[in-house]
């Protein structure tokens, strides 16, 4: 495995050039208002926490599970259903792709936040809040955000106007249990809240307590922002990040022992029930016609409590694991009227498509300073088209390329290990292929027979380097792009800077041949 160090100015192109470049890896979009005269539409996106890909009943767990989904069940069959929805492998990776439409290794977001360590989204990065906020839109976020516990990373201060929730993940409620925790050398977690231009503040610690209440509450204040800007003359974006189904397993009262299936299960039927309520509170406002509600996961389930874990379906691979029952989670979209009730598509979509995506439907800006790396999927959305506008989707972990996914296949450029186990990697002879439809377990090993992928992988990941090459990365609690570095296995320096010499020339004759009145070489 070789560093590819990627630094800014090292071979500069022309602007006219890169943008050439990322066109073709479509990359360079432009935001549209929604149809003229139209009002924009509510944005209503509820984000579940290490759920699996085979939890809900119509991904083939509910019942199946001893928890069964009828409310998740219908918002999909009101809907339109994603069964190859792309994440990131952890859950702060994830957050940033959502929030930023941009792969995190170039945000410094690249793994899960812990407390106390350098970390968060940079003010820099345009979140999907500050972009919807510009486009006119009033934002609200409740529950977890996991992107930053500092004055100046908060959600408040990247173009939410309100927040309730916690800073970290719902496993920091046990710390004050743990053995030997001290609060003189530890902060307490806590729950807090702000608005834009104030300041954060505690309210409560945030414990074993108080954390079977959580989800409870986001449902009372998301309920309450609803009915108080149903009526509004702005649309609105609210951002449901439930603590559910993350551990520990700790449910509501009303939940405990209803399932007759364990404490996991409880969970599991009260997050059903919560989304449901969210649903039935944006009906009931009126404004079920004009919203747009999104259902996804941030990851596959964490191991931590295994085998008391949520279902992957039939994928192999925990949180943090390049394999798909890390990063193939459900999504769920309604809009009625809009989003064909009842679709189901297998298409390749990504967390990160969902930025350049809302934009275009709510009339924002996507930034055209910096790299985007999500696709806008609206035609695709809305049944202008059968087919994603993407075919390839990069998995990294910290500044480490461990797969690609491409169209039906899975390459791996560093061995992964999918067991429910601590994550680890290792140095491998030859990248490792498969073909996720055929052998959706990702066992049988197809790369001696299909080595021809290996170009049109590489023809995924060279304008990542071209990118990095010209903006840089962020690195972890950093402000804004700067030198950085890049691990591309199989690759050597020199490889890598004669096979981009050579891109970078193809692409110059082919601006000449547009531009002379002959062709040739």
């Amino acid at each position: 495995m070789v560093e590819r160090s990627i630094r800014k100015g090292r071979a500069p192109l022309q602007r006219s050039v890169w943008i050439v470049l990322l066109a073709a890896a479509g990359w360079i979009g432009g935001a549209d208002v929604a149809r003229a005269g139209d009002r924009p539409p509510n944005i209503v996106l509820m984000l579940s926490d290490n759920l699996g890909f085979g939890e809900i009943g119509v991904y083939g767990g509910g019942v199946l599970r001893g928890a069964p989904t009828p409310r998740l069940d219908r918002l999909a069959a009101e809907g339109m259903r994603f069964t190859n929805f792309n994440v990131e492998l952890e859950c702060t990776p994830s957050r940033s792709a959502l929030m930023t439409g941009r792969l995190p290794v170039r945000s410094g977001t690249w793994r899960a936040a812990s407390p106390g360590l350098p970390g968060g989204l940079a003010p820099w990065e345009v979140s999907v809040a500050e972009m919807l906020s510009a486009a006119g839109y009033d934002t609200a976020m409740y529950g977890k955000w996991h992107l930053g516990d500092a004055p100046g990373r908060y959600p408040t201060d990247q173009g939410f106007d309100e927040w309730w929730g916690f800073p970290f993940s719902t496993n920091v409620a046990t710390y004050v249990d743990r053995v030997g925790f001290d609060p003189k050398v530890a902060k307490i977690p806590h729950l807090m809240e702000g608005v834009k231009g104030g300041a954060v503040r505690e309210v409560e610690p945030y414990t074993v307590t108080n954390r079977p209440l959580i989800d409870e509450r986001i449902v009372e204040k998301s309920a309450s922002y609803i009915r108080r800007h149903a009526k509004s003359s702005k649309p609105f974006f609210l951002f449901v990040s439930w603590s559910l189904v993350h551990h520990p397993y700790l449910p509501h009262p009303e939940f405990e022992g209803k399932s007759g299936n364990g404490a996991f299960s409880d969970v599991m039927l009260e997050h059903d029930h919560r989304v449901g309520q969210i649903l039935d509170v944006v009906d009931e406002a009126g404004v079920g016609q004009d919203t747009i509600v999104l259902y996804l996961s941030d990851n596959g389930p964490d191991s931590a409590y295994y085998p008391v874990v949520s279902f992957s379906g039939p994928y192999r691979g925990y949180l943090g694991s390049a394999y798909e029952g890390s990063v193939r989670t459900p999504m769920l979209v309604r809009w009625p009227g809009r989003v064909e009730a009842g679709r189901v598509s297998n298409e390749i979509v990504s967390l990160v498509d969902l930025f350049p995506t809302l934009a275009k439907l709510a009339g924002g800006a996507v930034p055209d300073d910096r790299v985007v790396d999500g696709l806008d999927q609206s035609a695709f959305l809305l049944g202008d088209t059968e087919q994603s506008a993407r075919e390839s989707v990069l998995f990294f972990s910290g500044r480490t390329l461990l797969a690609v996914k491409w169209r039906r296949f899975k390459i791996f450029l560093t061995g992964d290990d999918p067991s429910p186990r601590d994550r680890s990697w290792r140095r491998l002879w030859a990248p490792l292929v498969y073909n996720v439809e055929q052998d959706p377990r990702e066992e049988v090993n197809i790369a001696i027979s299909n080595l021809w992928i290996l170009e049109p992988l590489m023809r995924q990941v060279y304008p990542f380097l071209f990118s990095v090459e010209s903006e840089g990365l962020i690195l972890p609690g950093g402000d804004e792009p700067e030198d950085a570095s890049v691990e591309i296995p199989f690759q050597s320096e020199d490889e890598i800077e004669k096979s981009m010499s050579a891109i970078r020339w193809k692409i110059m004759k082919q601006r000449v041949r547009r531009l002379l009145p002959f062709s040739g070489d």
